[in-house]
């Protein structure tokens, strides 16, 4: 443990500076951003800054997660209003639920799917939740003016929490830290969908605009930092120990290949389930496991091969029960989408991936960020979307091999790091 850390450690939280944490999703909202944004917030206080939260309350979220009520109970939380897209886009296609794959194309996508993804790409900028901005915008300026602001932090996307922060942060001359979890014009997605080349601009320069104004900008990974001219800090996703205690072990039966979280239409591993197949013949001897929301035309490629025999489709579990799954599995999916300018995808749940203490293997470029870490930590393979003889070989390996030098992608540690840069910037203010 390096010396600033333990001086942080001691550090008088009595007198805590606050930040204006700005993030759409936010408890019961589940899924990886969350994690991000939640996890920060429970360690500020820590290294002396006190989080005042500004979120949706009426939010359009893919997943819920109940649980996580529980890690929120001590935090100042301001809730606003919002004008949803996505549910006014679900009353006129009488649906009850916000299609999870909306900017991901599918074979079975009516004439109605296919026009609104193209008016919420070139029509509705910079995304879907612009209509939270009005009611944010005046409720933040409410809760600067009630206390006192020492700085503000955004998290996107959806990329509109930035504008909101920009506003806020220019009117009220406080210094602002801008998050980037996914790159902004260069999201894999914007390479699956055709987009009028107004709105690619218009997209270009309110992404120019939030990175020309923030104080400093942080990603997940090394490659994201490298598509901006500004410089951009790297702060990584990463795993709460505490999310690893009371975790009671259990046996399978088979060898069970689990996958957690969202599977797009680029992220179909048709060579790894046709590996698993084959070894599956006689009988079933490895179990896949994909838990979350997996793309329509993955499901149907699924039954049309017969993978359903060994490949169960589950639906969102809450987060502790993930951290269950990935220890009591056998190996850990984990799937880069095969889109243009993939290397920097670096998805939440590697880290928790890698502390679960379960071997990984991943599907992707072999020099992609993810592929880096995994190597770096000792915690898996990975191999290339039509490599099936080196999965066959993992797959069968005896080799107990287990996860090192990963306790710097703790969130305590992370938070650490980013604690410091609100030091940064608030005194660069000050002066």
């Amino acid at each position: 443990m390096d010396k600033n850390y333990l001086l942080a450690f001691k550090k008088n939280i009595i007198n805590l500076k606050k930040i204006l944490v700005i993030t759409y999703y936010w408890p019961p909202s589940g899924g990886p951003g969350v994690q991000r944004v939640l996890k920060y917030c429970k360690y500020f206080p820590k290294y002396g800054w006190e989080p005042i939260i500004l979120t949706v309350s009426d939010g359009d979220f893919p997943v819920l997660d109940e649980s996580l009520g529980l890690e929120v109970e001590n935090f100042k939380v301001f809730k606003t209003k919002s004008f949803s897209f996505h549910k006014l886009f679900n009353f006129l296609n009488k649906k009850s639920n916000t299609p999870t794959f909306q900017l991901s194309s599918s074979d079975k996508d009516s004439l109605f799917v296919r026009f609104s993804r193209w008016i919420r790409l070139n029509i509705i900028i910079p995304d879907g939740r612009i209509g939270w901005l009005p009611g944010a915008v005046k409720k933040g300026n409410s809760i600067i003016s009630q206390h006192k602001i020492d700085a503000i932090f955004s998290s996107a996307p959806p990329y509109t929490a930035h504008l909101i922060a920009k506003r806020l942060s220019l009117s009220n001359k406080i210094p602002w830290v801008a998050d980037f979890r996914d790159p902004w014009t260069d999201r894999f997605y914007n390479y699956e969908n055709k987009r009028w080349w107004l709105a690619q601009k218009l997209d270009k320069y309110l992404e120019h605009s939030v990175i020309k104004n923030a104080d400093k900008c942080i990603t997940v990974s090394r490659t994201i930092s490298k598509y901006y001219k500004k410089p951009f800090e790297v702060i990584h996703n990463g795993y709460d120990e505490d999310d690893f205690s009371n975790i009671v072990p259990y046996k399978n039966k088979n060898i069970v290949i689990s996958y957690l979280g969202t599977m797009t239409k680029s992220q179909n591993p048709k060579r790894f389930f046709e590996v698993i197949s084959k070894q599956n013949i006689d009988q079933i001897k490895y179990q896949i496991d994909l838990i979350g929301n997996i793309h329509p035309d993955i499901q149907d490629y699924i039954m049309t091969q017969g993978y359903d025999r060994f490949v169960s489709l589950k639906s969102y579990v809450d987060h502790q029960e993930a951290i269950k799954i990935m220890v009591n599995s056998n190996f850990l999916l984990l799937v880069i989408p095969n889109t243009k300018k993939n290397k920097g995808i670096v998805t939440g749940k590697l880290f928790e991936y890698i502390r679960s203490m379960t071997k990984i293997l991943m599907i992707g470029p072999q020099n992609c960020d993810a592929a880096t870490i995994i190597s770096d930590t000792n915690s898996g393979r990975c191999f290339d979307f039509e490599d099936r003889e080196g999965i066959i070989k993992y797959l069968n390996s005896s080799s107990n091999t287990e996860a090192k030098n990963y306790e710097k992608y703790s969130r305590d540690k992370l938070t650490f790091k980013l604690s410091e840069l609100f030091e940064e910037v608030a005194q660069n203010n000050d002066t």
